[in-house]
C-alpha cells in the first residue's frame, strides 16, 4: 500500500507541475464561469431554480467539453513515459503493474476533481443570489447527485484516455485517440436519444448516452444500474491498459 501512495503522490505532483494541466485548468474554468453567467442569465429569464441547478453540472458547454478535456489530462500518463524511457526502468522495480495504473487513474481523477471545484462554488453563489422567500434551494440532494454523476462520468472517461495512453508513445495520438472515441460516441449516442426515429434506437440511445445520464443525475435521479454500468466499464479499460503495460513488462 506504501508504493501505491508513493505512486499516487508522484502522479499528482506530476500532474500539477504540468504546464498543459495549467491550461486545461484555464480553459475549463472559462467554461465553467461562462455557463455560470449563462445560467443567471437564463434565472433573470424566468427560468426556474431547478432547471438552473439541473444546468449547472450538465450545460451544453460543460457536456460538449469533457471530452476533448479529460484526454488531454491523460495523454501523458503513460506515453510521456514511454517516450522519455521511465516507463522501462519503472517496470525493472517490484512495482506491480495494477498498482501503477490505479496510481497514474487516481492521480488524474484527483486533477479531474478540481477541475469541478468552482462549479459547488457557483452554486453557493446562486443560493446567496436567491431571495430570502425561496426555500429547499439548492436542493442538496440534486446537487449530491450531481456530483456523483460528474465523478462517475470522470471515472469512465479517464480510464478510456489511460488506456488510450497505454497504447501509444506519442501524446498527441494519445489525445487523439481518446477525443475521436469518447466525442465519437457520447455525440452519437445523444443523437440517437433525441433524434432518432426509430424507437428501439432511441431507447438505447437513452441508456447508454452520458448527457441523458447527467442530466437525469442533475435532477436527483440515481439509476443503480447506470452506476454500475460505468464502474464496469471502467474497471474493463483499466483492466485492458494494465494487460498492455504487463506486456511491455514481458
Amino acid at each position: 500500500m506504501s508504493v501505491f501512495f508513493s505512486l499516487l503522490k508522484r502522479e499528482v505532483r506530476t500532474c500539477f507541475y504540468s504546464p498543459i494541466a495549467y491550461v486545461v485548468m484555464f480553459f475549463f474554468w472559462m467554461l465553467t464561469g461562462g455557463n455560470f453567467i449563462w445560467l443567471l442569465s437564463q434565472l433573470a429569464s424566468g427560468e426556474s431554480l431547478t432547471v438552473a441547478t439541473q444546468l449547472m453540472f450538465s450545460g451544453p458547454l460543460l457536456s460538449i467539453s469533457l471530452p476533448f478535456v479529460v484526454p488531454l489530462i491523460t495523454m501523458r500518463l503513460f506515453a510521456e513515459e514511454k517516450k522519455l524511457g521511465t516507463l522501462e526502468a519503472l517496470l525493472t522495480t517490484s512495482v506491480r503493474v495494477p498498482e501503477l495504473v490505479l496510481a497514474k487513474f487516481c492521480g488524474a481523477l484527483v486533477f479531474y476533481i478540481v477541475l469541478w471545484l468552482p462549479v459547488f462554488v457557483y452554486a453557493f453563489i446562486q443560493a446567496k443570489l436567491c431571495s430570502a422567500d425561496v426555500v429547499g434551494f439548492p436542493d442538496v440532494g440534486a446537487l449530491r447527485a450531481g456530483g456523483i454523476g460528474v465523478l462517475l462520468v470522470g471515472v469512465l472517461y479517464i480510464s478510456v484516455g489511460l488506456f488510450m495512453s497505454s497504447v501509444t508513445s506519442n501524446q498527441i495520438v494519445a489525445a487523439i485517440g481518446g477525443i475521436a472515441l469518447l466525442f465519437g460516441a457520447s455525440f452519437s449516442l445523444a443523437l440517437l436519444a433525441y433524434s432518432a426515429q426509430n424507437p428501439v434506437l432511441r431507447v438505447i440511445g437513452q441508456y447508454y448516452s452520458p448527457y441523458v445520464h447527467m442530466m437525469d443525475f442533475s435532477r436527483g435521479i440515481m439509476d443503480g444500474r447506470i452506476v454500475v454500468m460505468y464502474l464496469a466499464y471502467a474497471a474493463w479499460f483499466l483492466f485492458a491498459a494494465t494487460r498492455v503495460v504487463e506486456g511491455r513488462r514481458a
